[in-house]
């Protein structure tokens, strides 16, 4: 598992989900059948994941047959498509966790019933043998929030599709009216994972400084510089600096 996806579960998983919705099932269940519609209709792979139950469901079209998925629906005891995720190379992966890092961080700034008007959008490729793959158009939504604000149910599409190479897609969407998401817009989601000093910090360390010449450069104490640094490591779910610094420059944090 890479750093980034194990940022995005801590994120997703851990919320709040004490709030209580009666209608629990019955909103689940109509999401199951939307899910299944979408997969039959375009015959590529639909997931929807519970992060209240840890939970998914895959739905597979013909790309599913494609891929040996089958065209059942499986339910796995994760609230991420891991058997999807395995055929996508490394690095399109960790760009797919990191913009849906920024997807989370917009959806907290948003009021519940403006949420799915937005939803992530990338290229992908699918590895179908080892040396073919297929382009795949991922795309992300947000279906439901609890009344306090966590995310309970997200649908992740994967559809085969016409490959621009010149024109990669790489962003977040306003579905209502097309757009996508300003430059300024897209950068601020990923800074609001860690303050600006966290940014200062980081953006030291990445240089090779040590965190005494950080404390005198920053003129804050040592002590200072070891809690930014834990706090930087707990908020980019990082094992150590080298793994924050490359998320970091993933989301454009530091240069």
């Amino acid at each position: 598992m890479c750093v980034e996806e194990k940022k995005l579960k801590e994120e997703l998983v851990n919320q709040n989900f004490c709030d209580f919705k009666s209608s629990r099932q019955s909103i689940l269940e109509q999401r199951k059948v939307l899910a299944r519609m979408i997969a039959e209709t375009e015959n590529g792979i639909v997931v929807l994941s519970d992060f209240e139950q840890e939970i998914s469901f895959i739905y597979a079209g013909k790309l599913g047959e494609k891929l040996g998925l089958g065209r059942i629906v499986t339910k796995v005891s994760s609230a991420f498509e891991e058997k999807i995720f395995n055929i996508i190379p490394s690095k399109e992966l960790m760009e797919r966790h990191v913009l849906e890092l920024r997807f989370l961080q917009l959806q907290k700034t948003l009021p519940i019933n403006e949420r799915s008007c937005y939803n992530t959008i990338c290229t992908l490729h699918f590895r179908i043998s080892e040396h073919n793959t297929i382009p795949i158009l991922h795309r992300t939504y947000y279906l439901e929030s609890f009344p306090n604000g966590s995310i309970w149910l997200s649908l992740c599409v994967y559809t085969p599709f016409v490959e621009d190479n010149k024109n990669p897609i790489h962003n977040i969407v306003n579905n209502q009216t097309g757009e996508m998401l300003l430059s300024e817009t897209y950068e601020r989601l990923g800074r609001q994972l860690l303050s600006p000093r966290e940014i200062a910090v980081l953006s030291l360390l990445s240089k090779g400084q040590s965190s005494k010449q950080i404390a005198d450069a920053l003129h804050i104490s040592v002590n200072t510089v070891y809690r930014h640094r834990q706090n930087i490591l707990a908020s980019l779910q990082a094992s150590n600096t080298a793994a924050a610094v490359e998320i970091a420059l993933r989301l454009h944090l530091i240069s």
